[in-house]
């Protein structure tokens, strides 16, 4: 068990796959504003190719748990908006 001078930190990588460069781009654009909203500890996000990949790192589990939760349903709303997007 941790004493009270050790710190529990942690991170998490999560990557979205799109049919295109075009949405991976605008999926990258929309996630950008999360990652400069992070307060405790920190996250970046790259664009790669078809691929968004969102790296985070937490301070505390509780706020990695947050930035995922956040990021998670981000991704989930762009996902579905580029699926119906391109249904047309």
């Amino acid at each position: 068990m941790p004493n009270k001078e050790e710190k529990i930190t942690g991170g998490a990588t999560l990557q979205l796959h799109f049919p295109s460069t075009k949405s991976a781009k605008a999926a990258y654009d929309a996630l950008l504003a999360e990652a400069d909203f992070s307060h405790r500890g920190g996250s970046s996000v790259k664009l790669d190719g078809k691929s968004v990949k969102v790296e985070i790192n937490a301070d505390d589990p509780v706020s990695l748990r947050a930035s995922l939760n956040s990021y998670l349903r981000l991704m989930h709303i762009i996902k579905a908006i580029d699926e119906d997007t391109n249904k047309e």
